[in-house]
């Protein structure tokens, strides 16, 4: 714990001034992010959504690349239970991505406000980060805001939503898209924010869509549009649909219904009506213990969320014009 504080407390000295600083406010949490690195602060602020100026109770993170910086701490203990190192230190009001990433060093103080994301240099994050920057403070901060950080997509037309859970591979950009296209918005494919106060509700956090070419060409004009943009380390391409679909991101969807999104290559795209015990089963693979050792796995809250929502299994067409169609029918008829 002393060495969490210290560490946040020093690169705190680097940090001030820093080169770029910026306000975003990722499903509603505002955040002084502080860069060492301009273009690594553009690439990040690029996907974040943006916060207003001039806030005065944003958290501040240190985003620190090793420009400004002396070389990361090794840690020499591997064999720590990360059950007990969680514990340890939220018993303490302080958080730290472990079993630590080699260079890479992500720690939070809830109580001192301040957080660190402290890497020796861009090319030692994870592939994934520049997908969902700040993913892993984004869960710390959601949580302490009874929160959710969640594994999704959503799709929905002014006052009512739905959510659709599954894991990698199950249709969940696919069917975001075309819903889009359909004439539906969305606060995410990927990664949302999710609250149950005062009813189920989903949050942006990330101005992208990530989808592969295939998907890409069931979308009229979407795939010469992302033509000449480059594939993530997935094959996928990452875009904001803002510059395609003038409808495309909102800032909250109230959730009305939960649905699993299945690659059935039907005829026809159908909604079945399933229990949420389902739901849950599918969130084990995506959602729940997404953060290792952490004592809260996401079971109670999803338990919560799903309480009083009607559960379906979308049974997807290879026609993504059938498929928006039917979702944007069905939401219509949602209550408000």
């Amino acid at each position: 714990m002393d060495w969490v504080r210290a560490t946040l407390s020093e690169t705190a000295a680097i940090s001030r001034p820093m080169p770029v600083e910026r306000r975003v406010s990722p499903g509603g949490i505002g955040i002084l992010a502080k860069f060492d690195d301009a273009d690594f602060a553009a690439a990040y602020c690029a996907r974040l959504q943006d916060g207003p100026d001039g806030a005065g109770s944003d958290f501040p993170v240190d985003i620190l690349t090793g420009k400004s910086c002396p070389p990361l701490a090794a840690w020499t203990d591997a064999s720590f239970p990360p059950e007990a190192f969680h514990v340890t230190l939220r018993a303490a009001g302080l958080r730290a991505a472990y079993p630590f990433q080699g260079d890479v060093w992500r720690l939070c103080d809830l109580r001192a406000r301040r957080g660190l994301q402290w890497c020796a240099s861009p090319d030692r994050l994870p592939p994934w980060d520049g997908s969902a920057p700040l993913r892993q403070h984004l869960h710390w901060l959601l949580e302490d805001k009874s929160m959710r950080l969640a594994h999704a997509a959503t799709l929905g037309l002014k006052d009512r939503g739905i959510v659709l859970f599954g894991p990698g591979g199950a249709g969940k950009s696919g069917t975001t898209l075309a819903g889009l296209a359909a004439g539906l918005s969305t606060v995410g494919d990927d990664y949302i924010a999710l609250s149950n106060d005062p009813a189920p509700q989903a949050k942006l956090l990330f101005r992208t869509i990530k989808q592969d070419r295939v998907g890409l060409s069931r979308i009229p004009h979407l795939a010469a549009r992302t033509s000449g943009q480059a594939e993530n380390w997935r094959g996928k391409v990452e875009f904001d649909p803002g510059s395609v679909f003038e409808h495309a991101f909102v800032d909250v969807l109230p959730i009305r219904a939960a649905v699993i999104p299945r690659i059935a290559h039907a005829a026809k795209p159908a909604l079945i009506p399933i229990r949420a015990q389902a739901v849950m089963l599918s969130l084990m693979t995506s959602n729940l213990h997404q953060f290792a050792g952490e004592p809260d796995g996401g079971m109670p809250f999803f338990a919560r969320f799903l309480k009083d929502l009607p559960c379906y299994q979308l049974d997807l067409s290879p026609d993504a014009a059938r498929n928006g169609d039917l979702l944007r029918a069905f939401i219509e008829r949602l209550p408000a």
